[in-house]
């Protein structure tokens, strides 16, 4: 890790967080933000190289995170970056993270872009979740897009969190209608039809078969 010249307890105390044991990364714990609140200005430069070189070899959301805390110009250049070059989790991440700062990014873009393009081992499940802090139309259109047309887990969990945007679920994935989701992933192309004609139905909008 980057080291600076007698380094104040507040900077040793933030690069002690980011050495992540196992049960931090099961938990999804960040880094710690609030010692970045006590460092000095030449030890928050070297901790912007610092997550911004990690951010380029190996993204991840904590970079993201520590690099929106600090939001000096070099700060947000870097996310800025990430939103351009890093996987989709992380892109979604920093969109995320630059509008919360200010700045225009194309979240929305972002999140449909994972919805589409990724699984459940590789960053679906966090663009489930964005999907519903963020449901714009565009995004709405594209979950029932997916319920039909998507992959087996796409047009399961897009069902379900199209179910509850719609206000007919009492959560992003309700149990009570996982035998309605479930249906969803019937190898049967006839029955994924019928599903989705029916989340239709109880959605009040029009069906778009293909």
């Amino acid at each position: 890790m980057k080291t600076v010249d007698h380094p104040s307890p507040a900077y040793e105390k933030f690069l002690k967080s980011m050495k992540l044991d196992y049960d931090d990364w099961r938990d999804g714990n960040g880094y710690d933000l609030e010692a970045l609140e006590d460092i000095t200005d030449s030890e928050r430069a070297a901790a912007v190289k610092l997550l911004a070189e990690r951010l380029e070899s190996d993204p991840d959301w904590r970079e993201v995170e520590a690099l929106g805390a600090i939001a000096t110009p070099a700060a947000r250049k870097a996310i800025r970056s990430a939103v351009e070059h890093a996987d989709l989790e992380t892109r979604m991440r920093a969109a995320e993270q630059l509008i919360e700062l200010g700045e225009t990014a194309d979240l929305e873009g972002t999140i449909i872009e994972a919805l589409r393009n990724t699984a459940m081992e590789n960053g679906f499940s966090q663009a489930i979740d964005m999907a519903e802090e963020h449901p714009t139309p565009r995004i709405r259109e594209t979950l029932l897009d997916l319920a039909l047309n998507g992959t087996e887990e796409q047009r399961i969990h897009s069902a379900a969190l199209a179910l509850y945007l719609g206000g007919k679920a009492e959560e992003a994935f309700d149990w009570n209608h996982r035998p309605f989701f479930l249906s969803f992933g019937d190898e049967d192309r006839s029955k994924q039809i019928e599903a989705y004609q029916e989340l239709c139905r109880r959605l009040g909008v029009e069906p778009k078969v293909k």
